[in-house]
């Protein structure tokens, strides 16, 4: 609100400064012509002045407006939207970062915690290690829960969700190019305003006429009076139709001087004729606008011939500014639209690249949270329902641990959060890795064999592992129970992965989870391929990766589950 109230009164300080310009220019006029009607004169020399004033501000202001809007765009062309784009992704990374610390990190901390108190606790009270499973099963939930509301951005990865809209479309459009309003109702009509000073000027030109005429020739000239008015009157079509406008004036100065009755010069002039032509030279490029608006100036300026010198410098002074300053703002509206659009395009396109660049990080660190977390509190999960059914202090301990364990994996994974440092995409991993996540699945009660013929390279174990890791959880999560083979068998030619397991399958439905997208990303990036789904020859579902590898000595490794 100040804002506004400051700017009015900046405008209201001009204008009443080119007011005043004016009156001091007319003043000057006066004295330097000395004419009959002094009074006249200074009235209408004031009025000129003042309008040539204020077309000159608005050019200048236009002008301003225009060196502004190129200037930031060159300071937006001058950032580099990598330098945006970075600034955005380590932002949206700290605040995933908190967003996962503040329940995933919590829960996992407060789940390892409870085992390690317990297995410090005596062994025979019943009543604590129930309370002790249901309160682990409680927090194991949360995090459940929180994993897959955070996983729920992988939907703009997999496009199970619909197109990714553009976040660049729901922001403000496209301003309007700089220039002359339409003020038009939804009729065409002309508005109220142009209606009620197309009267004004009609009545101060006849008035002129009338006045003019009489005293020049010592009658009203009717012929004279007519065409002014007819003149002024085509000034109510200066908003709906300028070029129209400008035609039809024209004509009646052509065809009335033809007559012998050319239109009388006057204080009117200034309005009805040089708004029209200020109109219309700034109205849009065309050949239409440019045509209209010199035909008009010329018929004008020559129909003046049998008028005093002054009355056609003062005609000639309304039409040159008018016509000048109409074209100058023309110019200056195109240029200024240009700006605008190229600034709006480079916006968008800075804009689209930051949110494809945050999409991305948010879909990275969403699968590493689904290959991390999401296998761990699977796995916790299983290892509470070992810890449940119990019979053993021993079995006991060793279900706590699996327990401990597991969780201290999955924190220690989760470790570069705490300083919101990238997610490593692939950690380092070995075979001793793959043989203790075997372990810890089997440790749950599931059956899994493992065979292992040579060695894949340590550039591929943290892929083999994430697969691996993959499809036990799966297995766990969608057939709990059932047997699963695993094969990794690296050659001169590369590493095979297979993993399959006798539960019952997809039964059809393809298979769209977010870890195999990613997994088959990861395998991708690696120069491999993956396939998931059922297996129509011995049921069950089935995963198979191939990774090209350097040659690497053979080596044979059988564990039976």
């Amino acid at each position: 609100m100040a804002r506004t109230r400051s700017a009015h009164r900046r405008t209201l300080v001009t204008v009443g400064a080119v007011v005043l310009t004016g009156c001091a220019l007319a003043t000057l006029t006066l004295l330097l012509t000395s004419p009959e009607s002094p009074v006249l004169l200074w009235f209408a020399a004031a009025y000129v002045w003042s309008v040539a004033g204020l077309v000159l501000v608005d050019v200048l202001a236009a002008r301003r407006a225009l060196r502004d809007e190129e200037a930031r765009l060159r300071a937006d062309a001058g950032v580099s939207s990598h330098v945006l784009a970075d600034r955005a992704v380590h932002e949206e990374r700290r605040r995933l970062a908190v967003d996962i610390r503040g329940v995933l990190v919590d829960t996992l901390t407060q789940v390892r915690d409870g085992a390690e108190r317990a297995l410090t606790r005596p062994a025979g009270d019943a009543g604590a290690g129930d309370a002790l499973v249901a309160s682990l099963r409680t927090r194991t939930q949360v995090a459940t829960s929180e994993l897959r509301r955070l996983l729920g951005i992988l939907r703009v990865a997999d496009g199970t969700d619909g197109p990714v809209h553009d976040p660049v479309d729901e922001q403000e459009e496209v301003p309007p190019a700089a220039g002359p309003a339409r003020a038009t109702d939804q009729a065409g009509r002309p508005p109220r305003r142009d209606v009620v000073e197309t009267a004004v000027i009609v009545a101060l030109g006849a008035a002129e006429a009338v006045i003019n005429t009489s005293a020049r020739d010592g009658a009203v000239a009717v012929g004279v009076v007519v065409a002014t008015v007819l003149a002024a009157g085509a000034f109510v079509g200066r908003t709906v139709a300028p070029v129209v406008t400008a035609v039809v004036q024209s004509l009646v100065f052509a065809v009335a001087s033809w007559l012998g009755a050319p239109v009388m010069s006057g204080v009117w002039l200034v309005r009805g004729v040089g708004a029209v032509l200020w109109r219309t030279a700034s109205g849009a490029p065309g050949r239409a606008e440019l045509g209209a608006a010199l035909l008009l100036a010329t018929t004008v300026l020559a129909s003046r011939q049998q008028e005093p010198a002054l009355g056609v410098g003062a005609t000639a002074a309304v039409v040159v500014v008018a016509l000048t300053g109409g074209l100058l703002r023309s110019r200056t509206a195109r240029r200024s639209a240009a700006a605008i659009e190229a600034a709006t395009l480079l916006r968008r396109r800075t804009a689209h690249e930051v949110a494809l660049a945050v999409t991305a990080e948010r879909v990275r660190m969403a699968r590493e949270l689904h290959d991390v977390v999401s296998h761990s509190v699977g796995l916790i999960s299983m290892q509470l329902n070992v810890l449940e059914v119990a019979t053993t202090p021993e079995a006991r301990v060793r279900a706590l641990r699996d327990v401990v364990a597991t969780s201290d994996e999955a924190l220690r994974e989760l470790t570069p959060l705490d300083r919101f440092e990238e997610m490593p995409a692939v950690g380092p991993r070995t075979v001793e890795d793959v043989l203790a996540l075997v372990d810890r699945v089997r440790a749950t009660g599931g059956c899994v064999g493992l065979t292992l013929v040579g060695e894949p390279p340590a550039t591929q174990m943290g892929v083999v592992y994430r697969v691996l890791q993959e499809a036990l959880t799966n297995t766990m999560q969608h057939a709990p129970g059932a047997d699963v083979a695993v094969r990794v068998r690296t050659t001169a030619d590369g590493t095979w992965l297979s993993v399959h397991d006798d539960g019952p399958g997809p039964a059809g439905q393809p298979v769209r989870r977010y870890g195999m997208v990613g997994l088959r990303e990861r395998v991708a990036l690696a120069g491999g391929t993956l396939e998931a789904g059922g297996d129509a020859t011995r049921g069950g579902f089935r995963v198979d990766a191939f990774l090209p590898a350097p040659t690497r000595a053979a080596r044979t490794t059988e564990v039976l589950g």
